[in-house]
C-alpha cells in the first residue's frame, strides 16, 4: 500500500495562494508564485493572522481553483493499471483556525470528485481509502493502520517523527526547497516518484525495512510479487487461482488453489495502537499445538515474518449458523480447551505471552471494562450515526457498566488478589464457534490464535458463552463449566466467579460491537473488509449492541452459588 499525503502533495496551491494574495492586495506582482513565497512575505510584514485567515479561505471556499500538480493524475492512474494499492491519507482540521467557518473535509472530497478520483472510468479510487485526520498523530497512526510500506509527503519534519512507522519515506519537493535532505528520497516531480517505486532499488540499511512490490493480476485477485514468491516455495506457482475470502474482521485472508490442492493465505493486521505480535502469537500457538499433536486445527503450512503471513491448509465447511450450536459442538470446544491445557507446565516453557487482554485478579477484570467503555468517550461525532452511538453509549450503555461494576465490587471479595499460575489456563482467547469449521467428517476445527495466551478461565467461560456471532446457549454453561474444573483441576470457586462475572462481560461486548466507532479498531475492519463497506457496519454493529444490552439486566439477575 502506497500512501499519498494530499495538500502540497497531490495539490498544487502556489498559484492560488498567489492569486488570492494579489487579490487582496497583499503581495507585489513579482512575488514569485509559490505558496511558501507568499507565506514568507506575510509573516515578514507581521501578518501572520492574515496568513492564516487565507489558508482557510483558499482550503475551502477557493478549493475548487486549485490544481493538482503535474503528473500526480497520472501516478495514480498507473497505480491502478499495475494493481498498485493507493490511499490518500491526510492531516487536516474541520474547520478553520480563523475567518469563516468552511468544511475543510467536504471541500477536500469535492475536489478529489472533481478531478475524478472516485469516477471508475478515470482513477477509480475507493472513497474508503481517503482519511482526513484531524491531528498530525492520526495521520501517522493512519499511515500504520492502512499497512503502508511507502509515504509520499512533502514535509520533512512529518517524515522525521519518532512515531513515525519504518517504512519508505518520499519527500516531494516540487520548489526544491530541501536540498539539504539526505535521510529521506527526495523527488522533484511525480514522474520521478513514479520511476522510483516502478522499478524500486533494494532499500539501504536494515533488512526489516518493508518495501512494496507492485501487484500484478492474479487469479481474482491483486497479489503482491513477494507473496507470490512465498506461495511459489510452498508448491503453489503463478497459475494458482487467489481469491479473498470472506468473514475476517481483523486480518486478510485468501483461498489458494493450484493443481488440486487448497490452502489459506494469511496476512496479519499491524497496528502500534495494538503492540500485540498477531503474526507471532499465532504462529507460536499453531508450533505448540502441532508439536503436541492437537489435531483440532487447520495444519500450518508456512510462515514469512516479514510479511506477516501464514499458510493453511484449506476446511471447506460452513460455519455453524446461529440456533446450530448443540451439545455434540459444545462438547468439542470443551475437548479441544482439554487437549490444550493437560500439560500446562509443558506449555509455560513453550509459550509464555498473556492472552490479549489476559485479567488475573478481580481488579484487572474491572479495570480492562473500565478502558473500553472510557474509549466509547472519545467517538468524533462526524456523522448522525456516530452521534446516535454517543447517545447511546452515555444514557444506556455506561449506566449499565456502573450498575454491574458495583454488584461485582460488593459480592466478588478481594478484587486485588492475583490468581496463582496454577489456576490460569491457556487459552485461545477469541473462542467460539464464530471461529470453528467443521470437516468433511463433521469434526470441528477452530482457528484464529492470534490472541492466544495465559489468562483467568472465568474470562474464557465468559467469552465463550458471551461471544455474538454464533451464540452458545445458556443451558450448556454449568456442564461446561463443571467439566473444566473437573478436567483440569481448577478451584471450585470458578463457577462463582463466572456467574458474578458475566454481565460485566456482556458489556463488554457490547463495547467490542461498537469497536467500528473506534479509530483503532476501525482500521482493522477496514484493513480486512475495506474501508468502503464502514458505514453500513457501523450501523449493523449499533444495533446489535442496542439489542445485547437489553440482556445485560437479566444477566444481572443470576443467584450466586
Amino acid at each position: 500500500m502506497i500512501g499519498i499525503d494530499f495538500d502540497n502533495t497531490i495539490v498544487c496551491y502556489d498559484a492560488l495562494f498567489h492569486r488570492v494574495a494579489r487579490e487582496r492586495g497583499l503581495i507585489p506582482a513579482d512575488l514569485p508564485v509559490n505558496k511558501s513565497d507568499v507565506r514568507n512575505h506575510l509573516r515578514r510584514a507581521g501578518q501572520e493572522d492574515i496568513w492564516t485567515e487565507m489558508q482557510g479561505y483558499v482550503y475551502g471556499a477557493r478549493m475548487a481553483e486549485a490544481e493538482p500538480y503535474p503528473g500526480a493524475l497520472d501516478f495514480f492512474r498507473n497505480c491502478r493499471a499495475a494493481g498498485i494499492p493507493v490511499c490518500i491519507i491526510s492531516h487536516k482540521t474541520r474547520h478553520p483556525f480563523l475567518g469563516e467557518r468552511h468544511d475543510l473535509h467536504l471541500a477536500a472530497r469535492q475536489w478529489l470528485e472533481q478531478q475524478g478520483f472516485f469516477d471508475p472510468k478515470k482513477i477509480g479510487l475507493d472513497r474508503g481509502r481517503v482519511y482526513l485526520e484531524l491531528t498530525k498523530q492520526a495521520k501517522i497512526e493512519r499511515i500504520v493502520q492502512c499497512g503502508c510500506t511507502q509515504f509520499i509527503d512533502d514535509l520533512p519534519e512529518l517524515l522525521a517523527e519518532p512515531s513515525f512507522p519504518n517504512i519508505e519515506r518520499i519527500l516531494f519537493d516540487p520548489n526544491n526547497l530541501y536540498t539539504a535532505e539526505t535521510k529521506f528520497y527526495r523527488a522533484l516531480n511525480w514522474t520521478e516518484i513514479w520511476q522510483k517505486l516502478a522499478c524500486p532499488a533494494k532499500p539501504s540499511g536494515s533488512a526489516t525495512v518493508p518495501v512494496a512490490s507492485p501487484c500484478v493480476p492474479h487469479g481474482e485477485f491483486p497479489v503482491s510479487l513477494d507473496a507470490q514468491k512465498f506461495l511459489a516455495q510452498h508448491g503453489f506457482t503463478e497459475t494458482a487461482a487467489i481469491t479473498p475470502l470472506a468473514g475476517g474482521g481483523n486480518n486478510r485472508v485468501f483461498r489458494v488453489q493450484a493443481a488440486g490442492r487448497d490452502a489459506v493465505l494469511k496476512q496479519y493486521f499491524q497496528h502500534p495502537s495494538d503492540p500485540r505480535d498477531r503474526f507471532g502469537a499465532e504462529r507460536a500457538f499453531y508450533q505448540y499445538l502441532w508439536s503436541r499433536g492437537i489435531r483440532r486445527t487447520p495444519e500450518p503450512l508456512g510462515w514469512d515474518a516479514r510479511q506477516r503471513l501464514g499458510l493453511f491448509s484449506f476446511v471447506g465447511g460452513q460455519k455453524l449458523a446461529p440456533g446450530e450450536v448443540g451439545p455434540e459442538a459444545v462438547n468439542q470446544a470443551l475437548d479441544f480447551i482439554l487437549e490444550l491445557n493437560q500439560s500446562r507446565k509443558q506449555a509455560a516453557q513453550e509459550i509464555s505471552q498473556p492472552a490479549s487482554e489476559a485479567c488475573f485478579s478481580g481488579a484487572a477484570h474491572l479495570e480492562r471494562i473500565d478502558q473500553r467503555v472510557a474509549r466509547l468517550d472519545r467517538i468524533e461525532p462526524a456523522t448522525s450515526l456516530d452521534r446516535e452511538a454517543i447517545e447511546f453509549v452515555k444514557k444506556n450503555l455506561q449506566p449499565a457498566w456502573q450498575t454491574a461494576r458495583a454488584h461485582i465490587c460488593q459480592n466478588y471479595g478481594d478484587l486485588e488478589q492475583q490468581m496463582e499460575p496454577p489456576q490460569s489456563v491457556l487459552s485461545p482467547s477469541d473462542f467460539g464457534f464464530h471461529n470453528a469449521l467443521p470437516d468433511p467428517a463433521g469434526r470441528l476445527r477452530f482457528i484464529d490464535f492470534e490472541y492466544a495466551g495465559w489468562d483467568d478461565p472465568a474470562k474464557l467461560i465468559c467469552d465463550f458463552f458471551c461471544q455474538p456471532q454464533v451464540p452458545v446457549p445458556r443451558e450448556f454453561w454449568d456442564a461446561f463449566v463443571n467439566r473444566l474444573i473437573s478436567g483440569l483441576n481448577l478451584e471450585s470457586g470458578l463457577a462463582r466467579r463466572a456467574r458474578l462475572l458475566w454481565p460485566a462481560f456482556q458489556i463488554k461486548w457490547c463495547c467490542i460491537m461498537l469497536n467500528e466507532f473506534a479509530l483503532g479498531d476501525k482500521a482493522r475492519r477496514d484493513f480486512a473488509k475495506g474501508a468502503a463497506t464502514a458505514g453500513e457496519r457501523k450501523a449493523a454493529q449499533l444495533r446489535k449492541a442496542c439489542e445485547a444490552l437489553r440482556t445485560v439486566t437479566e444477566a444481572a439477575t443470576i443467584k450466586h452459588d
